[in-house]
């Protein structure tokens, strides 16, 4: 795996495509990259599945470019889910029927799948609704970039997580470092049993 420090894994994400980030510190760097996805002028679409969006941390990234925080987040189209078919009905049903006008960002993409209320056979099938949907909305839109957290270690690991990296053409782990974010990537087509171990 390569090291990314911060600088060069914020050129990675800016440059688009499909981007999978786990791991540590996904609301502020989802939010940073919203930010300066915004500055570009960019609409963004964000799914929020871990009710985690702070809009002050977009905001600040506007008050430090010397751009209204109001203008950045005006761009940023917000719905949350709060069930696993909520998000389901969002990347399957309502997205696609809508005209993709820029990057789409989901913060949690796997968190609702593990929702044992849910029978494992239906949490599975939907689960494979919204990977199928990624990969077409790919192809509609300007990238989407997915942001998971650690799994709790009290709950049944269903690797979700690794099916999400096969939507993707890239897989990042992020973790706090000396000097701030750093990420481990994994690159295209990489094998499955590269991430073993590790709660996605």
């Amino acid at each position: 795996m390569d090291v990314l420090p911060w600088h060069k894994m914020r050129s990675l994400a800016l440059s688009g495509g499909g981007i999978l980030f786990f791991g540590e510190a996904m609301a502020r760097l989802s939010a940073y990259l919203m930010g300066q996805l915004s500055l570009q002028g960019k609409s963004i679409t964000l799914v929020d599945a871990t009710q985690s969006f702070d809009p002050y941390l977009v905001a600040r990234v506007g008050r430090l470019s010397g751009t209204s925080p109001r203008i950045l987040l005006e761009r940023i189209r917000l719905s949350r889910a709060f069930t696993c078919h909520q998000l389901v009905t969002l990347l399957c049903e309502t997205l696609p029927g809508q005209r993709a006008e820029g990057p789409l960002f989901i913060l949690g993409p796997g968190i609702l799948f593990y929702d044992e209320q849910v029978s494992l056979k239906e949490r599975q099938a939907l689960f494979h609704q919204v990977v199928r949907s990624l990969i077409a909305l790919k192809e509609k839109g300007q990238g989407y970039y997915l942001f998971q957290g650690p799994i709790s270690r009290q709950v049944k690991n269903r690797h979700f997580g690794r099916e999400l990296s096969n939507s993707v053409q890239w897989v990042v782990r992020v973790a706090l470092g000396k000097d701030g974010l750093e990420g481990k990537l994994l690159k295209a087509g990489f094998d499955g049993e590269r991430i073993q171990g590790n709660r996605v």
